[in-house]
């Protein structure tokens, strides 16, 4: 009464004054809630977090939290997506429900949704996050992403002679000296999507005539680069450049308009034994404090406003998501990727 009181004597309007008693009575909704969720997590003291990070990621985002929440013991268990989405599967196949987070890829989480193996959870950080970052039926958001980038070594290619965007592939100038993996198929997808159907199978046909050479693995593929194997890399993850370019080595990235991101979430999963304290943990990881950690080891983040490790990545980008529904069509994907360039 007291503050509805000083509110009328300094003249505030009958609508003014209902949307402030409404914010106040909000707010205080949140903190209750807020402060519910942390006893709850506090009685359940661990969670376990399945994920494809690699383990000494997994430690430094644990240390972050443990700062803010103490009382609570995080564990996690690590492997690659696609192992995780099996390991899933099997568990709930057995009755067996050992996980409370999952992270990794978006078509691991998009499956595991689908199925019915993680849980809707309205994170209030998820509201930070562009919709194209959050699954619609709000099972998932995502945590960081892997943006696709062309590499080239800067001993071989000018920096003024370098490409600025997929078009410049196709110039004579650079037939026989790309490489690219021959299992590259979320970006194939993501060019198709951007560039449209047609117009992405007609691009993608004439680059096949390029002389590619193809090799399996990321880092395999990023380490030619800087070993001077050809002078251009078709998909590079710009992380894996700067980490090889603060070595010393003589590489360099540029990024086609639009840049296609393969967006990594993090979700609950379905009969968690600690849901409570699950979910203190997705909602660190999409914090600003967990945003900041995340970006400080060298991944691109998703939440909007956070600096990244190397400034390039926090300005101009144009990204579009991938479709994490490829994951209802990874065999016709696969099958018109290797049509297409040609490969075993």
């Amino acid at each position: 009464m007291e503050l509805f009181a000083l509110l009328m004597k300094l003249k505030i309007t009958p609508v003014a004054l209902a949307l402030v008693i409404l914010f106040a009575i909000g707010t205080g909704s949140l903190r209750a809630a807020d402060s519910q969720l942390i006893e709850r997590a506090k009685k359940e003291g661990t969670f376990l977090l399945y994920t494809s990070m690699n383990t000494p990621d997994v430690n430094q985002v644990f240390d972050g939290f443990r700062k803010r929440y103490p009382f609570i013991t995080p564990k996690s268990y690590t492997t690659r997506s696609a192992a995780l989405l099996e390991r899933v599967i099997t568990e709930a196949r057995a009755g067996k429900y050992f996980s409370d987070v999952i992270q990794g890829n978006a078509f691991t989480l998009y499956l595991l949704a689908k199925r019915g193996h993680t849980e809707p959870y309205a994170s209030p950080e998820a509201r930070s996050f562009p919709d194209s970052y959050r699954d619609p039926a709000g099972h998932w958001v995502a945590a960081y992403l892997q943006l696709n980038v062309i590499g080239y070594n800067t001993k071989l290619i000018p920096r003024s002679d370098a490409p600025k965007g997929y078009e410049d592939l196709l110039a004579p100038k650079w037939k026989g000296k790309m490489g690219l993996d021959d299992k590259q198929y979320i970006w194939f997808d993501g060019l198709l999507k951007v560039m449209g159907r047609e117009k992405g199978l007609a691009y993608t046909r004439k680059l096949a005539t390029q002389a590619i050479h193809f090799r399996s693995g990321n880092t395999l593929l990023a380490n030619l680069l800087a070993a001077g194997e050809f002078g251009l890399l078709i998909n590079a993850r710009p992380d894996s450049i700067d980490e090889l370019k603060q070595k010393g080595a003589p590489v360099e990235w540029v990024a086609p308009r639009p840049t296609t991101a393969n967006v990594l979430p993090i979700a609950i999963a379905k009969n968690a034994q600690h849901p409570n304290a699950g979910k203190l943990f997705m909602d660190y990881m999409l914090s600003e404090d967990g945003q900041k950690r995340l970006s400080a080891m060298g991944r691109t983040v998703a939440r909007p406003g956070i600096a990244a490790a190397n400034p390039r990545l926090s300005q101009g980008l144009e990204i579009a998501v991938n479709d994490p529904g490829m994951a209802e069509r990874f065999e016709q994907v696969v099958d018109l990727y290797k049509q297409v360039f040609g490969v075993p």
